[in-house]
Order: structure tokens, then C-alpha cells, then sequence
């Protein structure tokens, strides 16, 4: 064994260090992240379809 891996005793065989699951508060954080901006998304497509948002404007 060398020395860097004494240095690194959560290094992994394959060179990818450790990581630990995330939190179950940190889960749900992100998902309320990505719920607002589909829903964001879903609103600006309903906005490009409908006109009010011009894509190309003067045309």
C-alpha cells in the first residue's frame, strides 16, 4: 500500500472518493427546487403558445 492511500482511507477502488447520502432535508429542498421551475417552465410555454409571449417579435 502506498503512502496516498493511508492519506485516503474512504478512497474507493475505482478512485471515487466517499460520499454520504444526503439528508432527507436536502432531499426535499431540491425537490421543491425542481417542482417551482418546472412549473415556471410550464408557464412560459403556456405563455409562448398563446401569443403573449411574442418569440419573434414584428413577424
Amino acid at each position: 500500500m502506498s503512502q496516498n492511500d493511508d492519506d485516503e482511507p474512504m478512497l474507493r477502488p475505482d478512485g471515487h472518493r466517499y460520499q454520504k447520502p444526503e439528508s432527507r432535508e436536502t432531499t426535499i429542498n431540491k425537490e421543491v427546487v425542481y417542482a417551482v421551475l418546472g412549473v415556471l417552465v410550464v408557464i412560459i410555454a403556456i405563455l409562448i403558445a398563446t401569443g403573449a409571449v411574442p418569440i419573434f417579435p414584428g413577424g
